[in-house]
């Protein structure tokens, strides 16, 4: 018997949660109503007042930002909240710097993940409805460049990827700009003018029935720049895109700290903080008890074993254990809530998830029914100690 059918799993291989690998995963959201509850609330309050999300979760490495990412994009896709006009639009990524990274390589990473096919989509669908595409574009855009670079996206071939690459940031040729009929690249005026174009591209999202979201993480990559002018070229590009007038596009950023001082110090400027607000600053901390430990458990046990599976195997094999516990025993169930409690600042999800896949396997590879307390106690002080 594999250990998918050893330990009931509800349709999966193993006790490990990860929303990367199974997108379904990002509806789990165990122990923490108050951190959800929280953070819910916040968003909600945001499609009033910007406009759109504009936030920064923090917290230890482990202790749940990237499933905290994806369940809000779960919960904005699936319980949208009545102020968010238009469906939202999620795009995830994982942010990458250098010594010498600037404005233009996150912008770059930005526009790459959102991609062309989106945008020159957008573009045809407000072609198909207007009685003018060039009335229409500067309404949205203001800039006559950017006006011609996004009629250019219409194009599926080489203007078109031209187009594309002007918004992107990269620096063209003087006869690349005059078949795009722009006068210069984007981003020559600096940093505000790169912003600008993608809160353009945010209003052309809306007049597609679209609000555009960017969930950014590892955000304590910033932390790589080492050069002071490239460091000044992303804080203006932050500080501007959490300006109160962009209420187009939203952003939620996931940074490695213990406290915001441990942050890349241009996320927690005071004009940037300012501008985000101190309530939309949310850390994620570790479970804060062996209560809360207990919850966490429960709830993930609870729905990834099937639970009427789990009930017969009680039963016709006598494991004389609860259900709310299984796979483990009472004892063996409180014994490992107490190691993971032991030191608050290892109390962790993915310390909690890896020690209940670690005795699981210990448990099935010796052919053992359910995890009793000799398994905890040989598995729980590699984790947590």
């Amino acid at each position: 018997m594999d250990f998918k059918e050893w330990f009931c799993l509800n349709g999966r291989e193993s006790f490990t949660i990860d929303p990367k690998i199974n997108l379904d995963d990002a509806k789990f959201y165990f122990g923490r109503e108050e951190i959800k509850n929280q953070i819910k609330a916040q968003l909600r309050r945001s499609f009033v007042e910007p406009g759109v999300p504009k936030m920064v979760i923090y917290g230890s490495f482990g202790s749940g930002k990237t499933q905290t990412l994806f369940h809000l994009e779960h919960y904005l896709k699936n319980e949208r909240p009545e102020a968010c006009r238009q469906n939202p639009k999620i795009i995830h990524l994982e942010l990458e710097m250098n010594s010498r990274s600037d404005h233009k390589g996150w912008h770059l990473q930005l526009l790459e993940t959102l991609e062309m096919t989106t945008v020159s989509t957008w573009v045809n669908s407000l072609f198909s409805r207007a009685q003018n595409l060039d009335i229409e574009l500067k309404k949205i855009f203001g800039s006559s460049n950017m006006v011609e670079a996004a009629k250019n996206l219409r194009d599926r071939g080489d203007i078109g990827l031209l187009a594309w690459r002007w918004f992107c940031g990269h620096e063209l040729k003087s006869n690349e700009l005059e078949r795009l009929s722009v006068t210069r690249s984007l981003g020559e005026l600096g940093s505000g003018d790169m912003v600008n174009a993608l809160v353009g591209i945010g209003r052309l999202a809306e007049k597609n029935g679209e609000k555009l979201i960017f969930l950014m993480d590892e955000a304590e990559q910033f932390k790589n720049v080492k050069t002071g002018d490239a460091t000044e070229s992303l804080h203006t590009y932050l500080r501007k895109l959490a300006e109160p007038s962009n209420s187009s596009v939203g952003f939620i950023i996931a940074s490695y700290a213990l406290t915001p001082d441990d942050m890349a110090e241009l996320l927690v400027r005071a004009d940037v903080r300012t501008r985000i607000g101190e309530n939309n600053f949310i850390e994620i901390p570790p479970l804060p008890s062996t209560l809360y430990v207990q919850t966490f458990l429960k709830e993930l046990l609870a729905e990834l074993v099937e639970q009427n599976k789990a009930k017969q195997k009680i039963q016709s094999e006598s494991l004389g254990i609860k259900l709310d516990t299984y796979p483990f025993t009472e004892e063996a169930f409180d014994m490992l809530c107490d190691f993971a409690s032991e030191d608050p600042t290892k109390a962790l999800p993915r310390n909690i998830i890896r020690a209940v896949n670690e005795c699981a396997i210990s448990a099935w590879d010796g052919r053992k029914p359910v995890i009793e307390t000799d398994i905890v106690n040989e598995i729980a002080p590699k984790i947590f100690g």
